[in-house]
């Protein structure tokens, strides 16, 4: 058994797995609140004033 958790939390392995979960975690969360937080390029020029013109923005 002790051999077993050796195995599991060894720094080789435990730590790119942690960091994967973490950055997981943080893209759930991301997609999650998405529609509430992120804006369209449309959405941040109407706030600034600024009208779009999606013509312009075709490159």
């Amino acid at each position: 058994m002790i051999r077993l958790k050796e195995v599991l939390f060894s720094p080789i392995w435990f730590i790119p797995v942690a960091l994967m979960v973490i950055l997981a975690s943080i893209e759930a969360m991301h997609l999650a609140k998405h529609e509430k937080y992120c804006k369209t390029e449309a959405q941040w020029m109407n706030e600034r004033g600024v009208t779009y013109d999606r013509e312009s923005a075709v490159e």
